[in-house]
């Protein structure tokens, strides 16, 4: 029996399908077995330069081959790998290199400028190494690829942590959720199974790969030996001419990606006869952007709902019922995310953590072999959040009686625009900071293009002069990632209140915007 890690899943693939692509990326072509070899040789410099087993590495990059072998090299080796969103501003990226305490960060030749100010920021050693270019006096991770077979390190346990991915908390302070190798493995199994994952299959991989998203789909086909054809970024158009070559048979994308490339295709009348499978996740649907995904893709979509902290395992809405809805049947399950994924139980608790009825409202509770084991250095919250066994989700769900999940709020105000998560109280603190500004709320609204869009409400002090919505959207943008800062702001005399606790009544500031709108988050 092969042991559940990801060291297991690499050699299986070198010793069964050596010279099938494993990865192909603008030109350059990975076979199964030399991805083992370059990562076995990653994995060696690792060890020379100091970094154990158990020892974190950061990387920030865009999706390139480089990478993918730099976390092939973790995964075979013990290292614990922490991949990093290049969009957070710097500060950001050091907060979450202080937390983890990486010894080496890796970083594309394009980010070499936040990768010395990272290295200046943190209070730890860091080493500095550079992919995808040359830069003077930095170790540069190509020419480590180079040179003669080294022998495979030792294997991990199937439950040590595989990587660290970072995402925002209750408190907008980053939380680093740990994903164990098992677990992984886990999420591979699971997410091949409704896309019918094959050696021969070949996945766009667009999402960022340090997303969970991307990395537990990236997880299906290490499992099962499939290629990932990379692209660095979405641009609609390059995704439409890969799509027209014929050769892939599987993407996944964001729906504010899907609607680019449903705007790219317009009227067309264009085929995709080799694409078996469309994913989308990560953020709420617009209705419309379904509706013109239904009537191109019609029985190969398929959405996903999940967390970081499950491991990207939740549920699933199958291609049948996407199929179905476009005879008229079943439409109302396309509001719905779909039901637990085999392995995934589910239950809907109430605030005394008593089991919900079908069509009663509650938190959505989980638990499955693929879901995090903690997060790092924050005991206190893994306790607040797995208990006993379950992981408490934070996520305001229904079950109807054909146990199809409907969801309808995030517990902890959380906005998902373009696939990224926001959290309104980092935003509301940020703009709160501003000497003229006494209060503020911080909602997401319904957006055609990104799903959400995050709108603020704004209080200002007593006698101060109005700074106007675009000076106070720049000074977020200083001070935040850029897509984390508000596209609008509404200037009000107070807030509306929860008048038992004097909390502010968000539900009253989001009516005129999602109205009656039954679907809230996927």
């Amino acid at each position: 029996m092969i042991d559940p890690h990801l060291h297991a899943m690499l050699c299986r693939n070198a010793a069964l399908y050596p010279n099938r692509p494993a990865l192909e990326f603008e030109g350059q072509v990975v076979t199964h077995l030399a991805l083992l070899q370059q990562a076995s040789r990653i994995a060696q410099a690792y060890h020379q330069a100091g970094v154990q087993r158990g020892d974190r590495i950061a990387i920030l990059s865009r999706n390139t081959a480089e990478m993918v072998l730099a976390l092939s090299a973790c995964e075979l080796s013990g290292r614990i790998a922490v991949p990093l969103n290049h969009r957070l501003a710097t500060p950001e990226l050091s907060l979450i290199a202080q937390d983890c305490t990486p010894k080496l960060l890796l970083v594309d030749a394009e980010f070499i400028d936040v990768g010395r100010a990272m290295i200046e920021q943190v209070q730890h050693d860091m080493s500095l190494w550079v992919m995808g270019g040359t830069v003077d006096q930095v170790p540069n991770l190509a020419q480590l690829i180079q040179g003669d077979a080294c022998p495979l390190p030792e294997p991990p346990r199937t439950q040590d942590t595989a990587c660290i991915i970072y995402t925002s908390g209750s408190t907008g302070r980053p939380k680093g959720v740990m994903l164990s190798h098992q677990g992984m493995v886990e999420s591979g199994r699971v997410l091949a199974a409704p896309a019918v994952v094959r050696p021969d299959s070949r996945q766009l991989v667009i999402m960022p790969l340090f997303h969970v998203g991307a990395a537990a789909h990236r997880m299906a086909y290490l499992v099962h030996g499939g290629t990932m054809v990379l692209q660095r970024k979405f641009d609609a158009a390059q995704v439409l001419l890969e799509l027209s070559t014929g050769r892939i048979t599987d993407i996944h994308l964001a729906p504010t990606m899907l609607r680019s490339l449903l705007d790219a295709i317009g009227d067309r009348p264009i085929t995709f006869d080799q694409l078996e499978c469309v994913k989308y996740a990560s953020s709420p649907i617009p209705d419309d952007t379904l509706a013109r995904a239904i009537k191109l893709f019609g029985s190969k979509l398929i959405q996903f709902y999940a967390l970081t902290e499950s491991g990207a395992i939740a549920t699933v809405l199958h291609r049948y019922v996407h199929a179905e809805a476009a005879q008229g049947i079943g439409v109302h399950r396309l509001r719905s995310a779909g039901q637990p994924h085999l392995g995934c139980q589910m239950q809907i608790r109430d605030r005394d953590g008593r089991v919900c009825p079908p069509g009663v409202e509650g938190e959505i509770w989980l638990r499955s072999a693929a879901m995090m084991t903690g997060y790092w250095n924050n005991p206190d919250l893994t306790r607040d959040n797995l208990v006993e066994g379950w992981l408490r989700t934070g996520d305001v769900a229904r079950f109807d009686d054909e146990n199809y999940l409907f969801i309808l709020d995030r517990m902890k105000d959380m906005v998902v625009s373009g696939g990224e998560n926001i959290y309104s109280s980092e935003v509301e603190r940020t703009l709160d900071s501003h000497p003229d500004v006494l209060e503020s709320a911080v909602i997401g609204i319904p957006d055609p293009h990104w799903g959400e869009a995050v709108h603020a409400f704004v209080v200002l002090r007593p006698g101060a002069t109005n700074p106007g919505a675009d000076n106070l959207i720049e000074y977020c943008k200083q001070r935040l990632a850029s897509y984390k800062k508000p596209k609008s702001i509404e200037f009000m005399p107070t807030l509306p209140r929860l008048q038992h606790v004097q909390k502010i009544d968000k539900p009253t500031l989001r009516k005129p915007f999602w109205g009656d709108n039954q679907r809230g988050v996927n």
